[in-house]
């Protein structure tokens, strides 16, 4: 049983042309052009024009089309995909140290030195989902033009974390899918960072003022939500239906698990991350506990996840984190 898309969200993305939202305001930056709450489509196309100029954002397209490479590669050949991966001599070198590191086990007392070998050991699917997972993370750090951009990318990373999890231990259809969800399920708001911090300002003062929604603010003041903003951008990067699909927001949650289509579990998946991932690492034990116990208690009835599961999937995806801070090039004291 699929779930209609939030009111708030307003949008039918399979009804929008991407060919009308070009061009027509090339040269422009999205601070100056003001946001008309009655048409999304001139912040939207803004954004798109921002995203089709500025040499950063094109080399962020061409490496999703990597990302897509990859994970549209489940039943070709361990060096086909091998191939794919090495022509990224900075995502090899990344990889090699992953598979070496304590975020596998040891399976070899010599070490794992080709990707080759790597997928031998570990499997075709874990290297192909690491290296998407990895591209996604290196490609939206990058792009980061503010700390606050970086520790964004870095909560994509624990939710892509934590989504894989879910779907390895709950035997999902396609945990490639769901993980790039749940990484890239607040692209919208990182956009609206990226391109138009003043805009960002004035949502999150309209969030505070008017005590509503984080999707609503956005929507009163750029048009439309971020949720849908991220969809639209997502299908710009032309990444798969599915993963567009798994990125729609979700309201109802008194639902049984059984009425759902899998791409629908996915969306509950990725906003459950969504929230985990929104509790601050500097919360003690007692509020990161109690904090996500609430999480749990409001998706029980849909994902059947328990407060102790919660739990063990925020201290897992963290403790991965910063055990891998080097790696990830990230200042562990400041995450």
């Amino acid at each position: 049983m699929g779930e209609a898309e939030i009111p708030h969200a307003g949008i039918k993305l399979d009804t929008i042309s991407l060919t009308s939202l070009s061009g027509a305001v090339a040269g422009k930056d999205a601070l100056d052009i003001p946001s008309d709450p009655s048409d999304y489509k001139v912040f939207v196309n803004s954004i798109l024009t921002k995203m089709n100029t500025q040499e950063t954002f094109l080399s962020f397209s061409r490496q999703i089309n990597d990302v897509n490479k990859i994970l549209n590669m489940k039943y070709s050949s361990a060096n086909d995909i091998a191939q794919v991966i090495l022509k990224d001599l900075a995502l090899t070198l990344k990889m090699l140290k992953l598979v070496n590191s304590s975020f596998y086990r040891n399976f070899t007392s010599k070490g794992i030195s080709t990707i080759s070998e790597a997928m031998i050991i570990l499997g075709t699917d874990e290297i192909r989902l690491a290296a998407a997972s990895l591209k996604i993370y290196e490609t939206l750090k990058d792009l980061a033009n503010t700390k606050f951009l970086a520790k964004k990318a870095l909560k994509g990373f624990q939710r892509g974390l934590m989504a894989k999890q879910i779907a390895l231990e709950g035997g999902y259809n396609d945990p490639d899918a769901l993980q790039v969800s749940a990484m890239i399920y607040d692209l919208g708001e990182y956009l609206v960072v990226l391109f138009a911090q003043n805009k960002y300002i004035m949502i999150e003062v309209a969030r505070d003022e008017g005590q509503i929604s984080l999707q609503k603010a956005a929507k009163s003041i750029i048009g439309l939500s971020y949720n849908s903003l991220g969809r639209i951008a997502a299908m710009k990067l032309h990444l798969p239906k599915n993963i567009l699909y798994a990125m729609k927001p979700v309201t109802n949650f008194d639902v049984k698990p059984q009425e759902l289509s899998d791409g629908d579990k996915s969306r509950y998946v990725c906003s459950f991350t969504k929230e985990l991932g929104n509790i601050p690492m500097s919360d003690e034990k007692t509020k990161v506990d109690q904090k996500a116990g609430l999480i749990a208690g409001k998706y029980k009835k849909v994902l059947n996840i328990d407060r102790v599961k919660a739990v063990e999937l925020v201290t897992t995806s963290r403790e991965k984190i910063v055990k891998h801070a080097a790696l990830l090039n990230i200042d562990k004291n400041e995450y």
